[in-house]
Order: C-alpha cells, then sequence, then structure tokens
C-alpha cells in the first residue's frame, strides 16, 4: 500500500510543487536579503509566521524567543512525524553579486539555511493543500541557532517531539550535484567537542630563555603529543580527528609570554572512543606541560552528539528519494566529521538526515559551504519539497500499516 499511494500522490505532488514553485523562490530570496545569526532571528520567525498565516497552516502555540513550528493535521487518523529545518545565517560578508544578495552586512546565508527553511515551508504548504488524504499529522519544526549552541535543545524543551514517532531532515551538499541526493543509514555526522588549553609558563627575555618557562615550546610539544592520540590510541576501523584552531602566544619578537592559549576541536562517531579520547587528551596534555615544567588548565567541553540515521526511518526516506531521483541518483553519502544538532532529536526519537545536491557547475555554482560566494541552486528546491512531502506520507503509511 505504502508504494502504490506514493506512485498515486507522485504526479499530483509533482504539479502543486511546479505551480508553487516561483513563490518559493521569492520567499527563498526574501530570506537570503534579510539574514540573522544565531538566537538573533526575530525578523525571519516572524516572515515564517506570516508565511504560515498565508496559506493557512496552524502555527502551534510556543514560548521561544526566535524559532517556530507548525503542524498539518490529516483528515485520517494516524501517528505524527516532524520536519526539520534551521533558520539562522552566518557572520560571513556575502561576497556575490546577485540582485537578491544579502542586506544585511556581515551575515549571511552561506550555509543555504535559507533554502531549508523554503524547502520545509512548500512541504507544508503541499501537505496541507492535500490534508484530506493525508494518514496522519506533520509537526514542522524551524529551529533557531544551528550554527552555535542550544538550538535543538530549545526546540526539544517546549515539548516539541511530544507525539512525535519520527523526524527527517536535509542539509544542501555543494559537493555533489542538484538532482542528486546523497542517504547513509548509521553513523552520518561527527559528534562535535571544542576545548581550550591555558599553559602557564614564565616569562622574560628572550636572549635569555633559560631564565623562563616558555610557554611557546610546551604549547608546541603538546601540539605535536595530540597528533598521537588517534593514530595511536583510536583503532583504524574507527574515525576519530583531534585539530588545533588556534595558538595564541606573546605579542612581539624579544619576549617570552608567560602564557599560552590553544584551541581546538574533536570529532567522533563513536561514544566509546569519544570518552577514550576526552581521556587520553587530559593525560597527554597534562603530562606533557607538567614535564616541562608548566601549569596547565583544560577546558573541555562536550557539545554536540553523533548524527546516527535509524534504519527503518533511512530505508523509507530513501525508497522516496529512489522514486523522486532515480537509483542511480541516490547515492550512498559517506559520513562526515561535520556536525549537526539534528542528532539531539535522534536522541529522543528515531530520525534520519540527508544530503541535498545543490552544485550546477554549469551556472557557477560551486562554492563550498561557509565560503563568501556559496549559492544553492533555486532548482533544489522543488526537489527537497517533494523529497520532504513523499517522505511524510510514506512514513505515515507505514506506521498506519503497522497498526493494522
Amino acid at each position: 500500500m505504502n508504494e502504490v499511494l506514493t506512485k498515486e500522490l507522485s504526479g499530483m505532488i509533482d504539479e502543486k510543487i511546479d505551480r508553487l514553485f516561483p513563490r518559493l523562490v521569492e520567499i527563498r530570496r526574501e530570506l537570503h536579503m534579510f539574514p540573522e545569526i544565531s538566537n538573533k532571528e526575530f525578523e525571519t520567525t516572524k516572515r515564517i509566521n506570516g508565511w504560515l498565516k498565508e496559506f493557512g497552516i496552524a502555527q502551534i502555540p510556543t514560548t521561544l524567543k526566535t524559532g517556530t513550528a507548525a503542524e498539518v493535521a490529516g483528515k485520517e487518523q494516524g501517528c505524527t512525524i516532524a520536519l526539520r529545518a534551521d533558520i539562522d545565517a552566518l557572520p560571513i560578508q556575502e561576497a556575490s553579486n546577485l540582485p537578491f544578495r544579502s542586506k544585511i552586512d556581515g551575515v549571511s546565508h552561506m550555509c543555504g539555511h535559507d533554502v531549508h527553511t523554503t524547502i520545509a515551508l512548500g512541504a507544508g504548504i503541499v501537505l496541507q493543500e492535500i490534508r484530506d488524504i493525508l494518514p496522519g499529522n506533520v509537526r514542522i519544526l524551524f529551529q533557531p541557532a544551528e550554527e552555535s549552541e542550544g538550538g535543538a535543545v530549545s526546540i526539544i524543551e517546549q515539548g516539541l517531539l511530544e507525539g512525535v514517532q519520527s523526524i527527517i531532515g536535509l542539509h544542501n551538499s555543494p559537493d555533489i550535484p542538484t538532482g542528486t541526493m546523497g542517504i547513509k543509514e548509521g553513523f552520518f555526522m561527527a559528534s562535535v567537542d571544542d576545548f581550550t588549553i591555558t599553559i602557564k609558563g614564565k616569562g622574560g627575555h628572550a636572549a635569555l630563555p633559560d631564565k623562563t618557562i616558555d610557554p611557546i615550546v610546551i604549547g608546541s610539544a603538546v601540539v605535536s603529543q595530540l597528533q598521537t592520540i588517534v593514530s595511536r590510541t583510536v583503532s583504524s576501523k574507527e574515525s576519530a580527528v583531534v585539530s588545533i584552531g588556534a595558538f595564541q602566544a606573546g605579542a612581539t619578537n624579544n619576549v617570552i609570554p608567560d602564557k599560552a592559549i590553544l584551541k581546538g576541536t574533536v570529532r567522533t562517531f563513536n561514544e566509546e572512543v569519544r570518552q577514550n579520547i576526552y581521556e587520553v587528551f587530559k593525560r597527554v596534555v597534562t603530562n606533557t606541560v607538567t614535564a616541562l615544567g608548566g601549569e596547565v588548565e583544560i577546558d573541555y567541553q562536550f557539545l554536540i552528539p553523533a548524527v546516527v540515521n535509524d534504519k527503518k526511518v533511512t530505508d523509507i526516506v530513501r525508497s522516496a528519494a529512489v522514486s523522486i531521483v532515480g537509483e542511480e541518483n541516490t547515492l550512498l553519502s559517506d559520513s562526515t566529521m561535520g556536525g549537526e544538532d539534528f542528532s539531539y532529536y535522534q536522541k529522543e526519537v528515531p530520525g534520519c538526515y540527508v544530503w541535498l545536491g545543490s552544485r550546477n557547475e554549469e551556472k557557477g555554482i560551486i562554492h563550498g559551504l561557509h565560503h563568501p560566494e556559496f549559492m544553492v541552486d533555486e532548482e533544489a528546491i522543488k526537489i527537497g519539497v517533494k523529497w520532504m512531502v513523499q517522505s511524510a506520507f510514506q512514513l505515515l503509511s507505514a506506521s498506519t500499516e503497522k497498526d493494522q
């Protein structure tokens, strides 16, 4: 029944999306022109709520400062599944000359969240139009602050996952062409942990290093030793990254400073590996610094869990993707060391997160995420909307069949 239902609806969904597409492009471009950074998405939230009202989609009352939620209630009884989109922008100056380029200095949608928001809204509009045959309910979560911290947690704390059976989301990918999707069961994106190491030495004249305890030399040793954590304590069957992103010490050429600060990140898939790296990290850093005469403070923060795609949900949404872009264009995605707070939802309910191809070399759309000239091929919006709509139907239909 699940597959037959999708085939019967496919033509109708295509027609509705084609008719809606020019309006979705307008919406996307308006969002693109007026980006807002994490937890400051006040006008973005107002715009989304205005569009929800325009298309008759019921908003769910919340006490969120930014971000919003809505629900399409099907006329047929069934469970509730959720669609998630992130709405925040980045503190990056856009370098394009597009007529709809960002009008906010230093802020832009160089990660494509404007497209994600448009796709989720478009899916909601189509589902609202065909709610009479919708076998359940679809909740739409417009999440703030994906690029910083707390966005997904704020949605969960509002109770917006209560009663939800499964959740899906997508992210545009400039690494694969428009017309393709990347889907993978299991580990999809890594956990994200950050650290700050403060090394205290003894400053002095650079010409008299024997009178000092040089935190730069100590810090350099720490950097070298950290490179052995993955190569010597993590199984070759596992994946992990330990990277230093900042080394701050001193201000001039003839003074040895009394302090050095190192900042970096740790990425893993396996929770056991994640905890093991933390323990080894503390030991390696502490022993290296103290052996060279310094003192150390370690601020190690466990931030975002790994994105792990549920098998049953993944099988269903992959089937939807195949029906839209074809088997040959439904790619087995590689896992990535990038992080995504969609993982917090997956701690609560089964879910699947996928890549939506957005690269178009003929149009010059080739730059990667967070690049000042990043852009998304707007044709990907059609595919994203259809995937969300068909996935929602198939997830709800599969639940109905299970209950019968």
